[in-house]
């Protein structure tokens, strides 16, 4: 069984770009997971924010995901790596590493979990650069989260 809740994949061709900030990981496992199950064939980018290499659990999965779908590509970014972490990988900002990649996102759908903070930061600048707002999602983790970019669940 598929996700549930108003944090799921639409209907739709678009290439997807799931944002997931630290434990946000967790959703976004779920709705990546669905759409192998449903046999979607749509390019699906996972760029997953924490601070140090400590904070990915479950790194090896995504990197499973990456050989065994063609449509799937894991693109981790440390924000604050330390020395000892030996991480040759993505620094900086989860939102700077999309950017970096897509600098124009107009034709994407974007899926953000994570923390109140990081959503509500993220989407302005994805919209700077042709994010609309009828393709960004999120799923904050806050009672009150309140983000510009939250869209109900079509059709109910």
């Amino acid at each position: 069984e598929g996700p549930i809740g108003d944090f799921s994949l639409r209907e739709s061709e678009r290439p997807i770009v799931f944002v997931a900030g630290a434990t946000g990981f967790a959703p976004v496992k779920s709705m990546v997971e669905d759409a192998f199950q449903r046999g979607l064939k749509r390019q699906i980018h996972l760029y997953w924010g924490v601070r140090r290499l400590q904070d990915l659990y479950l790194p090896e999965l995504p990197t499973r995901w990456a050989q065994e779908h063609d449509n799937f590509h894991f693109i981790p970014v440390l924000s604050e790596p330390e020395p000892e972490d030996g991480w040759t990988g993505r620094t900086g900002l989860v939102h700077e590493a999309i950017l970096e990649d897509f600098p124009e996102l107009k034709e994407h759908e974007i899926y953000a979990c994570g923390s109140v903070r990081m959503v509500e930061a993220i989407f302005p600048f994805l919209k700077q650069h042709g994010a609309e707002d009828g393709a960004c999602f999120s799923d904050a983790f806050s009672v009150s989260a309140r983000s510009m970019a939250f869209q109900p669940r079509q059709g109910s």
